[in-house]
């Protein structure tokens, strides 16, 4: 302890005790608002980060309402639909048109060229059933039938195959 006090320290020990407070208080919170701002740094620029993807958001959902406001409203694309529904084709052995007179409902459709095949589901009550299968065109002939009583109501599986590839078989 016989090493003399550096010069640049004497100067401030002799200065009044509430100068040395007031210095050591404001190091220590210019020290903690340091050490603050560093541990909601993070924070702040995440919440930055939401307020971007939220402004970016709103931008979508305004760009989505304008094309929205473009559509026909949807009472007015019912109607369409309802009228589009109600035309029936009154060809003899339309199959669609069997199939909406006798209360039936088309789920699924798939045409196959090889071999020339039809693959469709319906759901459909059973003498609605029995009424299609008699009115079936003479150009097509039931491959496979699978008939399935779900929740909803009788779901039909028909594989329906040409006469020429029943014979070919």
């Amino acid at each position: 302890m016989d090493k003399p006090l550096q010069d640049w320290l004497l100067p401030w020990l002799a200065r009044p005790g509430w100068q040395l407070l007031a210095a050591q208080w404001l190091v220590l919170t210019g020290v903690g608002l340091l050490a603050y701002i560093g541990m909601i740094s993070g924070e702040w620029q995440r919440w930055e980060r939401l307020d971007e993807q939220r402004q970016q958001l709103e931008l979508q959902i305004a760009e989505h309402q304008q094309q929205l406001s473009r559509l026909p409203p949807l009472a007015e694309l019912e109607q369409r639909l309802g009228q589009q529904v109600l035309i029936v084709p009154d060809e003899p052995g339309d199959f669609g048109a069997q199939l909406y007179q006798l209360g039936g409902r088309l789920l699924r459709f798939q045409q196959q060229e090889n071999p020339a095949q039809q693959k469709i589901r319906l759901q459909l009550d059973y003498v609605g059933l029995l009424r299609l299968m008699e009115e079936l065109p003479s150009t097509r002939r039931i491959g496979q039938m699978k008939i399935e009583r779900q929740p909803e109501g009788l779901t039909t599986q028909l594989i329906l195959v040409s006469p020429k590839e029943v014979v070919d078989e």
